[in-house]
């Protein structure tokens, strides 16, 4: 089984290759957006389509460890912290008019990704208690609350049909690039090291996602160039 999987990944990352190529040439720099000129930088598409890539390979990786991780938390913090963080969210879409600017856009990200790479220090240092737990869920929930703003600011800000439809594609490459990696790994921990149970596996691949991370951050200070 491992065999077949490992060939499905050398033919994904042969075709990868060849588009990944063929679409990132066409695109440099975005700085005719009439949103944008009040703005002091200028976003480079090529790191932007990358970085989009890394980060939804990121949530590929990681889509099974939430369940894992969010075992200790009650079943009533769920909608307490849903109605608190979609209350936060209807304040936020209320400063669209002030906060649409590339500047804000890249600040946002900044925030988001640092927020990640925070909580995941937090599990491989302090995993499964409580309040770790509800660290994760509110550090994600932060994420989503300003996931709106940096959707509708990535149209806007890059509003190109061909930029938006190799994020787009981009973004799917990397989540099933993610998910194959994870099956993988998961699989090769289990066999070389016996680790069965998945609190370990989750544990364990967290060390690959840290260093993931760090990659998306420098990636996102690479995407936005001063003018």
């Amino acid at each position: 089984m491992i065999f077949i999987v490992l060939f499905l990944v050398f033919l994904f990352s042969i075709s990868f290759y060849i588009d990944y190529g063929h679409l990132l040439k066409k695109y440099s720099l975005t700085g005719d957006n009439i949103v944008s000129k009040d703005s002091q930088y200028l976003i480079n598409t090529k790191t932007f389509i990358t970085y989009k890539f890394i980060n939804t390979m990121f949530m590929g990786i990681a889509i099974g460890s939430y369940v894992t991780q969010y075992k200790p938390i009650k079943i009533d913090d769920y909608p307490i912290m849903g109605i608190i963080f979609a209350i936060l969210t209807i304040g936020i879409a209320s400063l669209y008019k002030r906060i649409m600017k590339i500047d804000y856009f890249f600040k946002f990200l900044l925030i988001v990704e640092f927020i990640m790479l925070v909580w995941i220090i937090f599990f491989l240092i302090y995993p499964y208690s409580y309040q770790v737990a509800l660290l994760i869920y509110i550090a994600r929930s932060i994420t989503f609350l300003f996931g709106d703003f940096l959707g509708r600011a990535e149209t806007i800000f890059l509003n190109k049909t061909e930029i938006l439809s190799s994020i787009d594609i981009f973004k799917q490459l990397g989540n099933i690039s993610g998910m194959i990696f994870s099956v993988i790994f998961y699989k090769w921990i289990e066999q070389i090291y016996s680790i069965s149970d998945n609190a370990s596996k989750v544990y364990y691949i967290h060390f690959l996602l840290v260093i993931l991370q760090v990659i998306i951050i420098f990636l996102v200070f690479k995407s936005f160039q001063r003018k």
